[in-house]
């Protein structure tokens, strides 16, 4: 076998390998998707089959009465929105600088803020709420946004430094000539070339905030504040033992703006992944 065949047969393998990984990850979505226009009976006769449909759209409309998903979309996007616009704002500024102003400070904050993506937040719970309730920000949105900020910068300044440093500097340096501040060149020329990154992080962190259970768990109470996440374990807890079509509703209503978000920015979220791979 020459060179070229042995390329062949190499990329073939490899393309079935993530072929099979893909259908494998495809599964639950799948599993999902179907159920939820099942009724009780279809899904525990089959529940991998291709639906009748003879439900059809009662599991959606029931499971979105019964979570109150207007009210819950709401809290939710909220947090989202306080939480990924504080974080891509300052994420941004602090890889500007890094990126920028190099020298052994600006190094080691680098590798102080990256290092906290290691570091899981369950070892902080107990100062986290004491801080929490001494500014009067425990069971508050607006507390637990500025948590998420503190969970995901590190991500997203490691993301943003990575983009900055391909980026070259001559426009920041003919702006600067220009009398333009730093602040002002950062956004006004820097700022709209991180649109591909800020995509991918932006994609990240409303899908880590969508999917969270634990931190709402803990400084939220759900009855004054139902995140998606607690009011599909709630729903659970009472409709998942006794109509599995209508939880399959459920998790249908909760999937569908995340599988939408990522279709429409699909190709800013590939670009932001390989974009700031130029340069180190």
């Amino acid at each position: 076998m020459n060179n070229r065949n042995h390329r062949n047969f190499g990329l073939i393998v490899g393309e079935a390998v993530f072929l099979l990984f893909a259908l494998l990850y495809s599964v639950p979505l799948y599993t999902v998707l179907i159920n939820a226009f099942k009724k009780q009976e279809e899904i525990g006769r089959n529940p991998l089959a291709f639906p009748s449909f003879e439900a059809g759209f009662d599991n959606l409309v029931h499971a979105f009465e019964r979570m109150e998903l207007l009210r819950t979309y709401g809290v939710t996007v909220a947090i989202a929105a306080m939480s990924v616009g504080y974080s891509v704002f300052f994420s941004a500024l602090a890889a500007y600088a890094i990126a920028r102003l190099r020298g052994r400070f600006f190094d080691g904050m680098f590798w102080l803020y990256t290092s906290f993506i290691l570091l899981p937040i369950q070892s902080a719970f107990i100062p986290l709420i004491f801080v929490l309730k001494r500014f009067e920000l425990y069971n508050n949105i607006f507390g637990l946004s500025m948590v998420y900020v503190a969970v995901t910068a590190p991500f997203a300044i490691f993301m943003y430094t990575g983009f900055i440093k391909s980026i070259s500097r001559e426009m920041e340096e003919s702006a600067v000539m220009d009398g333009s501040s730093p602040l002002r060149t950062f956004a006004v020329i820097l700022l709209p070339l991180l649109k591909p990154v800020t995509a991918t992080v932006a994609i990240f962190q409303i899908i880590y905030i969508w999917d969270d259970l634990l931190l709402p768990l803990v400084i939220l109470n759900s009855s004054d504040y139902p995140t998606i996440t607690l009011m599909l374990y709630k729903f659970f807890s009472t409709e998942g033992m006794t109509d599995l079509g209508l939880l399959f509703g459920g998790f249908f209503l909760v999937l569908l703006p995340l599988v939408v978000l990522f279709l429409f920015f699909q190709q800013y979220f590939v670009k932001g992944l390989t974009a700031g791979s130029v340069k180190g």
